[in-house]
């Protein structure tokens, strides 16, 4: 008998515990690790605006600033990367450069956008 409950109160916590272990990944990915953006290669998904720095090698200077904002013009989000006074704006599948850094718009959704850079 005793074996039953301890086995049912194991059971019953480990479902309790699920739905937080399940919650962190997201919470994870809603800010993204950027020190490896200073080679100006990397892959992420961000949710808000960010920065970061990356090598003078790319020929810009202070912080490179990556957000999803709305465009009018083209009637939905875009992702726009500037540094400087340089920027781009790009829709989905499209790819630009400010100085020497490429980069790639691989989605945008509603909850956020997915960039890699490439150098």
């Amino acid at each position: 008998m005793h074996r039953k409950a301890l086995t049912a109160l194991t059971l019953a916590c480990a479902l309790l515990a699920a739905p937080a272990l399940a919650a962190s990944p997201a919470a994870a990915a809603a800010k993204p690790s950027l020190r490896g953006c200073y080679d100006g290669k990397c892959k992420f998904t961000f949710t808000k605006p960010v920065k970061f720095r990356v090598a003078r090698k790319y020929g810009l200077s202070g912080w490179v600033h990556v957000a999803k904002q709305y465009n009018e013009m083209a009637g939905a989000d875009v992702i726009v990367v500037w540094s400087g006074g340089s920027s781009a704006y790009l829709g989905e599948g499209t790819s630009g450069g400010i100085g020497e850094l490429d980069f790639r718009a691989l989605s945008i959704t509603g909850q956020g956008a997915t960039i890699r850079f490439t150098g």
